[in-house]
């Protein structure tokens, strides 16, 4: 009698994991929320770009407003100024408003907060407490711009 050895029953496959679901844009105050690039692709409102350059292709927003140096380290307080306005602007439409850079972690920050901070009045960091408390994993000013200071006169 031949013995033929027995063939393992095959093995499962390992199941993909399932796709970790990006968070969403943070909602900083009714209407005004803060993101990253891929958000802006599937925004349905008025979305303001505020990296420094555009990436190649084509911009998912209505607007482009730097609002950085990276030669000077320092925030363009004019810029900033200017994407508050436009955000004051859209939500006086009843528009919602996505402000972005690339994750919403520094400079989407930065611009939801200036945008609290001159429209209700409250210090940056009290407007940094409130986008922090929709997006906590935002980085403040202090932590990425050398020349942050600059904020503190306007």
């Amino acid at each position: 009698m031949r013995v033929t050895p027995t063939m393992a029953p095959p093995k499962s496959l390992p199941r993909a994991r399932p796709k970790a679901e990006r968070p969403p844009p943070s909602e900083i105050v009714p209407g005004v929320f803060v993101g990253g690039w891929k958000d802006a692709e599937h925004f349905h409102g008025t979305r303001i770009c505020v990296l420094d350059e555009v990436p190649n292709g084509e911009l998912p927003a209505e607007a482009h407003v730097p609002i950085y140096d990276a030669s000077k380290d320092q925030p363009l307080v004019a810029n900033l100024n200017r994407v508050a306005k436009l955000v004051e602007t859209a939500r006086g439409k009843d528009e919602t408003v996505l402000l972005f850079c690339g994750h919403g972690i520094r400079r989407g920050s930065l611009a939801g907060a200036w945008y609290l901070h001159r429209s209700e009045g409250i210090s940056l960091d009290a407007a940094y407490e409130k986008v922090r408390a929709a997006r906590p994993q935002i980085e403040h000013v202090k932590e990425w711009v050398g020349d942050w200071k600059i904020l503190t006169g306007s």
